[in-house]
């Protein structure tokens, strides 16, 4: 599918009552949590293992558009992270001064959902009071793109890499992995976008004796439509032809049509993204 700058979220809020209703959705209480737990084994090969609880917290909306561009900082990622205090206790000792997860990142499809800054100082883990520390690492969504329509879940990153900041800037890094599936945040329904199809005769009256063309123009939100647009008479193919990168295409009709008025349909199917849609179209000839 293919975007177009003018349909972009961040060019066209201020005056899209549509994408300003897409917002509303996006930003609306989910019908269920969106909270899941991954358990992390993080490794760096001089420091060993450290495990790390991670309870994610998300509020997704029940559906979205497909093809919509979600701008970044729209949703809220609320992580508390666990660690052992042994963990902490390294931390002060080698001088961390804060601890990075910027790729703890969620997905959506094919999508990241949640990343931007992840950072935390090892001060702000308060301890439990049995044996481990718990802090809010907390960020914002980067900017994506939903996918094809479906219902997707939207889920925790099977690996990820955790940052640790020396106090002499060098930086350790551990990579960490989830041993197990990872628990899914919540799941949220993409939904295909209406489209409307207007077909208009090339020329105004049809010479008798020669083919009609048609200019075909198939629109969407979020997204341009794309496939082959027929057009029928009655139940006969008359014609057809291939919308291009702007959703348009100009169809020859197979055989000329008799003189007087003929009225026909184009049809547009539809596509991953996009609704069907068609249109009635009355053709002169003389």
């Amino acid at each position: 599918m293919l975007h177009t700058a003018s349909r972009r979220l961040g060019a066209v809020a201020a005056t899209s009552a549509l994408t300003a209703g897409a917002l509303v959705a996006l930003t609306a209480p989910a019908a269920t949590a969106g909270v899941a737990t991954n358990n992390y084994s993080c490794v760096n090969a001089v420091a060993g293992t450290i495990p790390v609880n991670v309870v994610t917290d998300v509020t997704l909306p029940p559906t979205a558009p497909a093809g919509f561009d979600v701008p970044a900082d729209l949703l809220d990622v609320k992580n508390k992270v666990t660690i052992p205090n042994q963990a902490k206790a390294l931390f002060t000792q080698f001088g961390v001064t804060k601890v990075d997860m910027t790729s703890f990142q969620l997905t959506l499809g094919e999508g990241t959902v949640g990343a931007g800054s992840l950072t935390v100082a090892p001060a702000a883990f308060v301890d439990n009071g049995n044996g481990t520390s718990t802090a809010d690492v907390n960020g914002k969504n980067a900017a994506f793109s939903t996918p094809a329509a479906g219902t997707y879940a939207v889920n925790a990153p099977a690996t990820y890499t955790l940052v640790a900041t020396l106090g002499n800037g060098a930086n350790a890094e551990f990579a960490c992995t989830n041993a197990a599936a990872p628990t899914a945040v919540g799941s949220v329904t993409i939904d295909k976008n209406a489209s409307t199809t207007e077909a208009t005769p090339a020329k105004k009256v049809t010479p008798l004796g020669k083919k009609t063309k048609l200019k075909v123009v198939v629109d969407a939100d979020n997204e341009v439509p794309t496939g082959t647009v027929t057009v029928m008479l009655g139940k006969k193919t008359v014609g057809k032809g291939v919308l291009n990168a702007k959703g348009k295409a100009k169809i020859a009709l197979k055989k000329a049509l008799p003189a007087g008025k003929t009225k026909v349909k184009v049809l547009y199917p539809g596509d991953d993204f996009t609704e069907k849609s068609k249109d009635k179209v009355v053709i002169r000839v003389r």
